[in-house]
């Protein structure tokens, strides 16, 4: 099975986190304006997205800043969940979101032993998380990264080492969602320094995006983003890049074991010049597939 379409590559070697990789795909072309439309749909507390060039050890990137106060309400996963769905999101980037905060959601479930709906998302829950995600989303969709035949690959990850303060008190790096996220999903991970360079956010993010995971797959490079975390070590360049293009040629996707649910419906007196456009829209709200059959 092969495919053609966008390729990007993402270098997590110095950690990721949801404002790193917003940034760096603002910085390879992502319109803030698209970027800001999704987040204002959400229709929460007001939050205000800027992007400025920085300087990380040396190196020129694009910090996304997100401006908002704190949030009034403490908001479970099914609360969030519920603000996607009613946001009036383009259907590609609701359903990216979903996936994102649902693999959250499991996460931190799986860590605190709550039900995955009801558990509390204090950092992710929080309006910069929220804006970091859906955020991504968009700007991914506004590159044609959203699209089926688009392919990412992800480097190697770094987790930092340590110890970080949380809303649970202090807890040791990597943090067990970020664990929780990754294991199980052939993400190759390495210290890679002192403090949290991933956070659950961050790791979310990349395992969402993921069809692979290594070195620069082939592909002609359009664009190079460079997002800057908010710290600013002196040794190392606190940076995610991400290399935009498209493939040189069909590239092989791994196969993958699903449960997949398929839905049947006989529909009477329909303008047959409507079937490309329908079908189009159920593959782009998230089916694997549409056809269409005659029934006599």
């Amino acid at each position: 099975m092969t495919q053609r379409g966008r390729c990007l590559w993402i270098d997590a070697s110095a950690g990721a986190s949801g404002d790193m990789l917003l940034g760096a795909l603002l910085d390879a072309g992502a319109p803030i304006e698209a970027v800001a439309a999704a987040i204002g749909a959400l229709g929460v507390e007001p939050i205000e997205i800027r992007s400025r060039r920085v300087r990380r050890h040396g190196l020129r990137a694009t910090k996304a800043h997100v401006q908002a106060h704190e949030a009034a309400v403490s908001r479970t996963v099914g609360d969030v969940l519920d603000l996607v769905a009613e946001a009036g999101l383009a259907p590609a980037v609701a359903a990216f979101a979903r996936d994102v905060f649902r693999l959250l959601g499991t996460a931190e479930a799986a860590v605190h032993g709550e039900g995955p709906k009801q558990v509390h998302l204090h950092e992710v829950g929080a309006l910069d998380s929220l804006a970091d995600v859906v955020g991504c989303a968009a700007a991914l969709d506004a590159l044609g990264l959203l699209d089926p035949r688009a392919r990412v690959v992800v480097s190697s990850v770094a987790l930092g080492s340590g110890s970080v303060e949380s809303a649970h008190g202090v807890l040791p790096v990597p943090v067990p969602a970020v664990l929780a996220i990754l294991a199980g999903r052939g993400a190759p991970v390495t210290a890679g320094g002192a403090g949290e360079l991933c956070t659950p956010t961050g790791a979310a993010l990349l395992a969402t995006l993921a069809e692979d995971w290594g070195p620069v797959p082939p592909m002609r490079i359009d664009s190079v983003g460079v997002g800057a975390g908010s710290a600013d070590p002196p040794e190392r360049a606190n940076v995610l890049r991400v290399v935009l293009g498209a493939a040189l040629a069909a590239v092989s996707v791994p196969w993958r074991h699903d449960d997949l649910l398929e839905v049947e419906a006989t529909v009477d007196d329909l303008d047959p010049r409507l079937w490309p456009a329908v079908l189009a829209a159920l593959v782009q709200a998230g089916a694997v597939d549409a056809w269409l059959t005659p029934v006599v």
